[in-house]
């Protein structure tokens, strides 16, 4: 056997045999790979999906983009990402400043607008809010 260093030999047949510290080496060095590819990856996903959503501006403003509370008619939150509001006018509407609640895209269709956003769970709750006032 011909030792080259303190992490593996080779041995007569051509064989590597590794040392016990050459295992250690090497399994150190996977889970390096394992945690800097994986792991950081999971958790960059997991704070986005976590991620509270924290409005900066007031109910109000909300309900004066969808063009006041008479003019919405119905409302319903499908799964967390999409709101669909029923409304009188739909040209009363602000996008813009609907945009500032995190709503990234709209879906128009006749009488009702569909808010896509990545949580809006807390825009219903403005709406119960002002709804049953």
């Amino acid at each position: 056997m011909i030792e080259i260093n303190k992490v593996f030999a080779i041995d007569t047949t051509g064989i590597i045999v590794l040392s016990v510290f050459g295992v250690a080496v090497i399994l150190a060095l996977f889970i390096g790979i394992y945690y800097f590819f994986f792991k950081t990856k999971n958790k960059k996903k997991a704070a986005t999906k976590e991620k509270e959503i924290v409005f900066e501006h007031s109910d109000d403003k909300f309900i004066e983009a969808l063009g006041g509370v008479d003019n919405i008619i119905s409302y319903d939150l499908r799964g967390q990402a999409r709101l669909s509001v029923v409304l009188k006018d739909k040209e009363k509407i602000n996008k813009e400043e609907l945009k500032k609640f995190y709503v990234d895209r709209f879906l128009e269709m006749s009488d009702k607008i569909i808010l896509v956003g990545e949580n809006l769970e807390p825009l219903v709750k403005i709406l119960d809010k002002f709804k049953s006032n």
